[in-house]
């Protein structure tokens, strides 16, 4: 079914792009067939919506299209590496342009594995794509992919280069570097540790690395949609090398903040690693780690004469008027763990004392004066300090936090009106042991809201 391939046509003049609120030159494409493997991801989803934008026929496919937004303009596919002998797959690789693959993972999880999304289906869907006649392959992969390399992510990388290379059409292996994306999680992390006010780094922090902003990665995969000679193996990196701390010193800068990092041995950045698994908005592994301390560099000359202008330097990937924004957000993910951490401990420790360290007599009498029966008031306070314990624990299960915040404030505001009709003088206690429920409940119901899911997606 070759002939149902859109043929590839001249250019035109006068096209234009848009980069750092300049205007230039570029060519316009006659239209393609285009199918993105991994279009979930951002970069496959940014690369999607730009080429949706010039006119081209797009296929999406992701693992659970239902859950994505709706694209008017783009066609969603289910796809899954998993099952390779999709009918409609096979169908539509044959009436293919380009075949893009910008499926990846970080970390192995909820039944994807290093060897799934990286060799094995990839390898496979290459087969598969070489058979059906598709033309054109760009295989987006990562700067530091090699056999030798010390992370199982840079090794498998490199077996689905090796499959990609063999590709018998037009193939090209992209191999960013790090990608700063305003709305990725690994620029979102970036930006967190951007805002400590002290980083330790381990020793003597040299390794390098070469950010490529997002746009600029985007811009050059679309030109090699088109490219009439495009190379088969390209690095995708910016124009500046930079150890990871003067990165990051850039990105506080561009935010309004100035970073101090000390260097430490490296054993001691290994349990600080550890320690960062407990909490979930800056957590590390030890790979991320390692590739970080790798750093990894190249030439930025080919990719610069792909776009056909400069690369944006590390200094200018926050403009002025996002700082304010990308820095909330960064606050924000980095205080969020903090804070829920600060509310479970605030309730696990008032049940522990309440129920052994304050005298029993004492607690006993003021449930008295709260007017709870003599007989039921050993229950009302062990059962309470139960409560309180509860609601320290549940809130750490993600599926339980929005019930949790709400039994807490409820109990805070219980506990408030109680002791202002029957203990009002608490009030007035010089430790301020009531006045303090204002901003206790003011921090739950903030972590409250922010547990809601956006408006569009709680149906789903």
């Amino acid at each position: 079914m070759a002939e149902q391939r859109q043929q590839h046509g001249g250019t035109e003049a006068g096209a234009t792009t848009r980069h750092q609120g300049a205007t230039q030159p570029t060519r316009a494409m006659a239209p393609r067939r285009i199918l993105i493997i991994g279009a979930n991801g951002l970069i496959g989803r940014t690369l999607g919506e730009e080429l949706v934008r010039q006119g081209h026929e797009v296929f999406l496919a992701m693992r659970n299209p239902d859950s994505d937004r709706p694209n008017e303009h783009a066609r969603l596919l289910r796809f899954d590496f998993s099952t390779p002998d999709d009918h409609a797959l096979q169908s539509l690789l044959r009436t293919l342009d380009v075949l893009i693959n910008a499926a990846g993972i970080f970390s192995e999880r909820d039944g994807q594995s290093f060897d799934d999304v990286h060799v094995k289906g990839p390898c496979t869907l290459f087969e598969q794509a070489a058979r059906a006649g598709v033309p054109r392959l760009i295989h987006i992969s990562a700067l530091g992919a090699g056999p030798g390399a010390p992370t199982r992510f840079w090794r498998s990388k490199a077996l689905g280069d090796h499959c990609a290379l063999r590709f018998p059409g037009d193939v090209t292996v992209v191999r960013p570097s790090l990608v700063f994306a305003p709305k990725g999680a690994s620029t979102g992390l970036f930006l967190q540790l951007a805002l400590l006010p002290v980083l330790p780094f381990p020793a003597p922090g040299g390794a390098r690395v070469q950010p490529i902003h997002q746009q600029d990665l985007v811009d050059g995969l679309i030109a090699l949609v088109d490219h009439p000679c495009p190379p088969p193996l390209i690095a995708a990196v910016g124009p500046v090398p930079l150890t990871l701390p003067a990165y990051l010193a850039t990105l506080a800068d561009a935010l309004g903040h100035r970073l101090r990092w000390f260097p430490v041995a490296p054993r001691w950045m290994d349990l600080a690693t550890a320690l960062t698994r407990w909490m979930p908005g800056i957590a590390l592994d030890a790979d991320t780690m390692t590739m970080l301390a790798h750093g990894n560099t190249a030439a930025s000359g080919a990719w610069q004469t792909l776009l056909g202008r400069p690369l944006r330097a590390p200094i200018d990937f926050v403009p002025r008027h996002q700082a304010p924004e990308l820095r909330t957000r960064a606050l924000l993910r980095a205080t969020l763990p903090l804070a829920r951490a600060a509310n479970a401990v605030t309730w696990l420790v008032t049940g522990w004392v309440s129920a052994f360290v304050y005298p029993t007599a004492a607690s006993l009498a003021l449930l008295a004066q709260a007017q709870v029966p003599a007989t039921v008031a050993p229950l009302a306070l062990y059962g309470a300090a139960a409560l309180d314990v509860v609601l320290g624990l549940t809130m750490w299960k993600r599926a339980w936090r929005r019930a949790t915040y709400r039994l807490q404030l409820a109990l805070i505001a219980f506990y408030t009106v109680v002791i202002t009709v029957w203990l009002p003088g608490y009030w007035a206690h010089p430790y301020g042991p009531i006045v303090k429920n204002l901003p206790l409940a003011a921090l739950i119901y903030l972590l409250l809201r922010l547990e809601e899911p956006p408006r569009g997606h709680r149906r789903r």
